[in-house]
């Protein structure tokens, strides 16, 4: 994914109110970004990082013109808007290069599922030959880390739960389910459920996986250009937590 318009650099100054960030322009400006990510963002808003904001397009009708899209932490780029990770993986899909699911050639979106169709899938994938069972794609935004360790998720999330259950019932008929965890991010080595943080959703991952949920965490590639989707990182399973 390329970012159009293309990014503006900025120091960030303050994040708060969860969807507000101040932060100064080359010229020493101070504008108001939109933050997407509603998380906590531990270790990806310290006052004084570097950070890349996208203007709206000229027609938007949006309140506030930018958006913060990249913060700076340490020598990599962390994606931060929580638009981009389905963005990226919806455009890998379309484009087959995820290899564990390159045989899906159809890919829908935000697809209602679940009891009563209450919840909505990120991406479900099918085959026009209908040779293969369906396949739910859930995406996880994952920026938080323990040394070159992903962690997801960044607070309690009864709804990243929810999600994991919703999953295994799907494989329960038959179909197939992935949870994709987005590694925002180019210095981890591995992925592991954040038990320290949400206990409930790290033993409902476990519970999840017997059941016949796939796991697949994918690191994202990242520079002031694009976001793509690089190598899948195991499963780390850290001691003690």
């Amino acid at each position: 994914m390329r970012f159009s318009p293309p990014l503006t650099p900025a120091t960030l100054l303050r994040r708060y109110k969860r969807f507000f960030a101040d932060v100064e322009l080359a010229d020493g400006t101070v504008v108001v970004a939109h933050c997407t990510n509603t998380g906590r963002m531990t270790g990806c808003s310290d006052p004084g990082s570097a950070c890349l904001i996208q203007p709206a397009p000229e027609d938007s009708k949006r309140k506030l013109r930018w958006t913060l899209s990249l913060v700076k932490v340490g020598r990599s780029w962390v994606s931060v808007d929580t638009m981009t990770p389905n963005r990226v993986v919806a455009e890998a899909l379309r484009r087959r290069t995820i290899e564990a699911l390159a045989a899906y050639d159809t890919v829908k979106t935000e697809v209602p599922y679940g009891p009563g169709k209450r919840s909505r899938i990120d991406m479900l994938l099918t085959d026009s030959a209908g040779a293969l069972p369906p396949c739910y794609v859930e995406v996880k935004n994952t920026t938080l880390t323990d040394g070159n360790v992903a962690l997801f998720p960044d607070a309690v999330s009864e709804r990243a739960t929810k999600h994991l259950n919703e999953l295994a019932a799907e494989v329960g008929k038959g179909n197939r389910a992935v949870i994709l965890p987005f590694v925002a991010r180019g210095d981890c080595d591995a992925f592991d459920a954040a038990g320290e943080i949400d206990p409930v959703w790290a033993s409902t991952l476990e519970t999840a996986l017997a059941a016949g949920v796939e796991l697949l965490p994918l690191r994202a590639r990242i520079d002031k250009r694009s976001v793509t989707l690089g190598a899948v990182l195991p499963y780390a399973r850290r001691a003690g937590v």
